[in-house]
């Protein structure tokens, strides 16, 4: 286990809903493929922080990366609605190229 990922585990371990830490457990459990616990992170990440435009972004590209395209699409149009609504137009269009990247292989 890398100390990185030691450090997250220990710092949601002391405040199990802050950001910064779930995120940065989230992005670290991502790097290592270890899908059940980095969504899980991701969820309660979004449970406490749900307009996180950049846990929407994160959490639909770890979804893609696991192979899970059914979670990628619900996720980005979850932080769609999310970036719409909090007017967070860089994340909005990051999360609008996954989309239409997803679509475009649709139609190959």
């Amino acid at each position: 286990m890398s100390d990185r990922l030691a450090a997250a585990r220990d710092y949601v371990a002391k405040k199990p809903t802050d950001r910064f830490g779930l995120y940065a457990l989230a992005m670290e459990l991502r790097k290592t493929r270890t899908w059940d616990e980095c969504f899980s992170a991701f969820g309660t990440l979004l449970q406490h922080h749900p307009d996180y435009g950049a846990a929407w972004y994160h959490f639909a590209m770890a979804k893609k990366e696991s192979g899970d395209r059914a979670g990628c699409l619900d996720a980005l149009n979850k932080g769609l609605v999310v970036t719409t609504r909090t007017g967070d137009t860089k994340t909005r269009a990051e999360l609008q190229g996954v989309l239409d990247e997803l679509e475009m292989q649709d139609d190959d």
